[in-house]
């Protein structure tokens, strides 16, 4: 049996070490500062010796600790390596990809052929994640993220632009008043998503709209339901141009008024960085820019 500590803290060690900083390495393992502090004593007393001078915030690492650091990172830097290593040879015909549920439907589902026709070796697999993705799920490899990006932890590239336009199925409008001016919106419910005020108040306040109650109209759980009750003809959505560009191009909605918001680059492809460099990374990447000016 090997004579080992706690590899969960020697992990904490190395970071608390090599950040010269207990709040720091807390950061970087997302746990609490206190939780630091407790690995780093248990090792210390199953080592029996002291590894850091602490002086009030200050935190010095002994001569027996700095010796200790440079043996746990140079072991810590061997199992990442073959981790990352194993991991590239175990699944480099698949790659993880986390967008949203109106992101995939709505525009990737589409044009995923066109990638497996240029890449018949790779294996798409799709995760369907609301929120923000923390790569935290094994085998996520990519993210398609909405927001305004880069985001500095991760390796962050523009995807496209996006505007917000107001849509409806274009039976809902063929009996009832046309809708020439904004105030012709007052004739039909208007579709909201979780927060009923979000997206219409930023585009009526782009377009210096006023007289529109935002408290009336049906709510959804999410914005890929709001577009499903356009189609259906239930009212007036606002939507990511991105996301209904198909349905307007076959006539199954239509942009009721000209008016919009630039959303800016509102799409990312964005990777952890140690995958940035991955051959199937770098492919679907490309395929995704080269797909996203069609």
């Amino acid at each position: 049996m090997r004579h080992l500590p706690s590899l969960n803290a020697l992990r904490t060690f190395e970071a608390a070490a090599r950040l010269t900083s207990i709040s720091n390495a807390g950061q970087e393992l997302c746990v609490s500062h206190g939780a630091v502090s407790r690995q780093v004593k248990l090792l210390e007393h199953w080592l029996g010796v002291k590894l850091f001078e602490r002086d009030g915030r200050s935190l010095q690492l002994t001569s027996a600790g700095a010796a200790y650091l440079k043996t746990c990172s140079a072991a810590l830097d061997l199992i990442e390596e073959g981790t990352v290593n194993l991991q590239q040879q175990r699944s480099s015909n698949v790659i993880g990809v986390a967008t949203t549920h109106s992101f995939a439907e709505r525009w990737l589902m589409a044009r995923l052929p066109s990638f497996r026709a240029e890449h018949p070796n790779i294996e798409v697999w799709i995760v369907l994640e609301q929120q923000l993705t923390q790569f935290a799920q094994p085998g996520i490899d990519v993210a398609i993220r909405m927001g305004t990006g880069p985001w500095p932890q991760y390796h962050s590239r523009p995807l496209m632009q996006d505007r917000l336009i107001p849509v409806c199925s274009p039976n809902l409008i063929e009996t009832g008043p046309e809708i020439t001016t904004p105030e012709d919106l007052l004739h039909y419910p208007l579709l909201h998503d979780q927060d009923p005020k979000a997206q219409w108040a930023v585009w009526l306040k782009a377009n210096n709209i006023k007289g529109i109650d935002l408290n009336r109209g049906p709510r959804y759980s999410s914005s890929n339901i709001v577009l499903q009750a356009a189609l259906s003809g239930q009212g007036i959505a606002l939507a990511n141009e991105a996301l209904v560009k198909d349905d307007i191009e076959r006539g199954h909605l239509i942009q009721v008024l000209s008016l919009d918001v630039n959303l800016g680059t509102n799409y990312w492809i964005v990777t952890p960085n140690q995958n940035s460099k991955l051959k199937k990374v770098i492919a679907f990447s490309n395929w995704l820019e080269k797909t996203a000016q069609v």
